[in-house]
């Protein structure tokens, strides 16, 4: 009961910071509605970026193209893997050339001073939000001065996709929704005694850590709700455990070595599980429908599970959050037009019937209706997206967590990754307590310059 008044408490701080839509022209562009006119953009160009797989730029092309015939307008538009898209993205804002409308993360805070907040746009109804939640809405707010700072795209979830074959092959039970790290250990090993390959290629190892920490005892969390400072008091023992933990597990070869994992990267259609090569890999649950695609052509069907926790009966250290954004630059020359874009890219029932919650489960209720209730695009794989959201959104912690990443985040996780982790495992550290205490010094000192 604890648990559950505390996640609700954060839930209603977080709404106290939003904005007041109250007065802006309920569903005038609701552009479901019978009869709806789209604006006359012909002559105008937009400019759009965003980072993926090949199915999420094949499917937005589409949608692209159909909003282009529908206004008249011209797309130009580029897209990227994970890793270039921020080298791209960081080489276009130096040289003040961002597009009019491009994809951000959780990690916006860090690049906050492009973004061109849309709460104008929404006040006056041309970004329609009658079938968006205010909880929805709170996933993109920045909660220190409530700017609305890009649509979500959808909510997704870090978790597990797993291949039951090999489960099977080996002998080893299923996850469960509360399996530990203990668990996951024994499996892991089992399997990979059983196969000769690692169990897991892919993880992404700040999250862990960070995940560890809310785990590790109730009311702690890496960052603070507010992204203002951290929020577990300097206790570095869960940092250290997963550190030995999951050294100690690549190190017997049960996780693949990180040429391996680098070689991959963020593709995650390359990833080993896809063609039978490992039995789990870490993911965000948008990523599952592309991955389960490749799967399906070796005749593999994967599964889904939650992130494995310390303890049983303890935080299950998983949020629900905005997978991504689209957000608009703020040197656009026609914000209007953006602004209708967006509406468009996140209201459209026809558009997202081609999207198909890719990027994460649709924060429209009108579209996720539409989505849930046609039994060809609601297949096998979409459900399991649908039921892991649905189960992750229940447990008593999953609000326990900032909808924006503070913006030393990305340094922070990028230390912790290649100096802590990698470091590791090289033997650069006497210990995982060593490692874990020179990271929280480290992570101090990188706090501090922002």
């Amino acid at each position: 009961m604890k648990k559950t008044i505390i996640a609700l408490l954060l839930v209603a701080a977080m709404l106290c910071a939003m904005p007041a839509f109250a007065e802006k022209a309920e569903g005038w562009n609701n552009v479901n509605a019978e009869g709806y006119q789209f604006p006359d953009y012909s002559g105008k160009t937009l400019s759009l970026m965003w980072w993926g797989s090949d199915t999420r730029a094949r499917m937005t092309e589409e949608v692209i193209h159909l909003w282009e015939e529908k206004t008249g307008a011209t797309v130009e538009f580029e897209y990227y893997d994970g890793g270039t898209y921020w080298t791209q993205f960081q080489a276009k804002m130096a040289a003040n050339d961002l597009p009019d409308v491009f994809q951000m993360g959780n990690n916006w805070l860090t690049y906050y001073d492009t973004i061109e907040p849309l709460n104008a746009w929404i006040e006056d109804g041309t970004i329609d939000t009658t079938a968006i939640s205010e909880a929805m809405l709170a996933t993109t707010i920045n909660q220190a001065n409530g700017d609305v700072t890009g649509m979500s795209n959808g909510t997704n979830a870090r978790c597990f996709a797993y291949n039951p074959a090999i489960f099977d092959e080996a002998g080893v039970p299923y996850p469960t929704d509360n399996w530990t790290w203990d668990d996951f250990a024994a499996a892991a090993r089992k399997i990979h005694e059983t196969t000769g390959n690692p169990a897991i290629t892919t993880l992404e190892y700040n999250s862990l850590a960070f995940s560890t920490v809310t785990q590790w005892k109730e009311g702690y969390n890496f960052y603070a709700m507010d992204g203002s400072d951290f929020a577990f008091n300097g206790d570095t023992e869960p940092l250290a455990y997963i550190f030995e933990l999951l050294t100690t597990l690549q190190q017997e070869g049960v996780i693949a070595d990180y040429g391996i994992q680098n070689e991959i990267g963020q593709n995650i259609e390359a990833d080993w599980i896809a063609f039978g090569d490992a039995a789990m890999v870490m993911l965000s649950s948008n990523q599952f429908q592309a991955l389960s695609n490749v799967a399906a052509e070796s005749g593999i069907t994967l599964e889904l599970a939650t992130i494995p926790r310390v303890h049983a009966d303890g935080q299950s250290g998983m949020v629900v959050r905005s997978s991504q954004e689209m957000s608009m630059w703020k040197g656009s020359e026609d914000k209007d037009m953006a602004a209708n874009f967006l509406n468009f890219f996140v209201n459209s029932i026809e558009a997202n019937r081609i999207l198909n919650c890719e990027r994460g489960v649709s924060i429209n209720s009108d579209v996720l209706a539409a989505l849930k209730a046609d039994t060809e695009l609601t297949n096998e794989v979409t459900a399991k997206v649908y039921t892991i959201i649905d189960l992750i959104g229940s447990m008593p912690d999953a609000a326990n967590s900032s909808p924006a990443e503070p913006a030393a985040n990305e340094e922070i996780s990028d230390v912790l990754k290649k100096t802590y982790f990698q470091g590791l495992a090289e033997g650069k550290f006497a210990s995982a307590q060593e490692a874990a205490d020179k990271f929280w010094a480290e992570a101090q000192e990188i706090w501090a310059k922002f």
